[in-house]
């Protein structure tokens, strides 16, 4: 049977500390349960990277089980997840950028955010299994939320002539498939020799296949080994 959390009375300093050490907890699941799978760690694991005595029980004062530790962790991610999508949607609708520009930071955005949280998919993926009802809402914040939330301004700017006529949802579902890819291919097969330059390369390439050109205008697209003259 899991032990139960102690609680005690929420009084400054000891409060503040109590805070402090759970949300090491939360950071230390997180690193460890994406390291080692969530049955390889045990608690005093758990307890010794955040400088608990290991085996002293002190991670009943802040999670019941490790099963609770896990629910927290994904229920922060989750909530991670919506900031990080909001923060890219605004930076593809922030008012004044030409569509070029407003599509590659939401690019770039994207790929950072990706790349500084490949631990918590990992583990968000991994862990869901152990929580059918916040994997299912894991599903629907991670893709489902922000695909619909792109497809949206996406349709915005085809209605402008901005970008190319298609169905909004699944140019969004490629773009996200595009960038999840690049990043799960560098965690597979290690960063390509120029890392930037096939960044570069990957983005110009969603440009010139999303961004309707005026007409008129043909889309330039310099051929290998030409050179100016």
């Amino acid at each position: 049977m899991a032990k139960q959390a102690t609680t005690r009375p929420a009084t400054g300093a000891g409060s503040k500390e109590r805070g402090k050490t759970r949300s090491q907890l939360l950071d230390a699941g997180l690193n460890l349960f994406s390291g080692k799978g969530f049955d390889g760690v045990a608690v005093g694991e758990l307890e010794e990277a955040v400088g608990l005595k290991s085996g002293s029980g002190s991670f009943y004062r802040h999670f019941a089980d490790k099963e609770a530790l896990l629910k927290a962790i994904m229920e922060r991610e989750i909530e991670r997840a919506r900031q990080r999508r909001s923060s890219e949607q605004d930076a593809f609708s922030h008012a004044g950028k030409n569509i070029r520009t407003a599509l590659a930071d939401q690019f770039r955005l994207t790929l950072k955010g990706l790349r500084e949280n490949a631990e918590r998919i990992n583990l968000l993926s991994r862990g869901a299994d152990h929580f059918p009802g916040l994997k299912r809402e894991l599903r629907k914040s991670l893709v489902q939320d922000a695909t619909l939330a792109i497809s949206r301004v996406y349709g915005e700017r085809m209605q402008t002539g901005e970008l190319i006529k298609a169905d909004p949802r699944a140019l969004a579902m490629l773009v996200q498939s595009a960038l999840y890819g690049f990043v799960g291919a560098e965690a597979a097969f290690g960063k390509p020799a120029n890392p930037q330059a096939a960044e570069d390369a990957l983005i110009e390439t969603l440009l010139l296949l999303m961004v309707r050109e005026p007409r008129g205008r043909p889309v330039a697209v310099k051929a290998a080994g030409s050179r100016k003259k």
